[in-house]
């Protein structure tokens, strides 16, 4: 009698176990958060360089998410993401607030600069930083962030602002920033090209009105 109530309590743990991993797939929230449900809390700091130069008008993005387990990739995946954003001012500085759901368990500060003038454009990301477990700590969360590529983003905000044709505009929205600007200067005109290796197009402009849009096998970077 005793080994037949073990074999029959074995499939009923089994289903516990699953019910379980369906929660965890499901991204249950937890049973309770560090602040209370709907209360604003405060991410702040600067964004210097290497140098320690002060970065102004950078965009400043804190990324929620839901880490949880899936049974059907037998992994964690993150789901769920929503944004908030502002930009650095004159001194560096920034100030950000997230209002707390406690669905959320994956928090992840970005810098850069937004990839399209558009507003649903993706931003190219400088810098990351892991608030996963700081943000938890308590409010403010006071994240000092460097930019260690400088001298790109200094030129990618020259480029930005040399886009002042519709032709420039329209192809910046669509496609994004290019992966290589070249020019050819005469002595009538300007020649210039955007280079987009991995959609395997190139856009040729003359004084800003686009001439031609090239079209070669798209180049992968290394690794992928």
């Amino acid at each position: 009698m005793i080994q037949a109530s073990v074999a029959a309590s074995r499939p009923r743990s089994s289903v516990v176990l699953w019910i379980c991993l369906i929660a965890l797939a499901c991204g249950a929230p937890g049973w309770g958060g560090p602040y209370p449900e709907g209360e604003f809390i405060e991410l702040a700091g600067a964004v210097t360089d290497a140098e320690g130069l002060p970065i102004p008008d950078l965009s400043v993005t804190l990324e929620a998410s839901r880490k949880a387990f899936s049974v059907t990739k037998m992994k964690n995946t993150e789901r769920d993401r929503t944004r908030v954003t502002t930009e650095t001012d004159s001194t560096g500085q920034y100030i950000l607030r997230w209002r707390w759901v406690d669905y959320y368990n994956n928090f992840e500060l970005q810098v850069g600069l937004p990839d399209r003038t558009g507003e649903e454009g993706e931003l190219q990301v400088f810098e990351r930083v892991d608030l996963s477990k700081r943000i938890r700590s308590g409010s403010p969360v006071v994240t000092n962030v460097t930019v260690t590529e400088r001298r790109y983003l200094d030129t990618l905000r020259d480029f930005n602002t040399s886009v002042d044709t519709e032709d420039e505009r329209r192809i910046l929205e669509e496609m994004g920033n290019p992966d290589r600007v070249q020019r050819i200067l005469s002595t009538d005109h300007e020649e210039v090209s955007w280079w987009y290796f991995q959609s395997g197009k190139a856009y040729r402009f003359e004084d800003g009105v686009l001439q031609q849009v090239v079209h070669f096998e798209p180049i992968q970077p290394f690794g992928d």
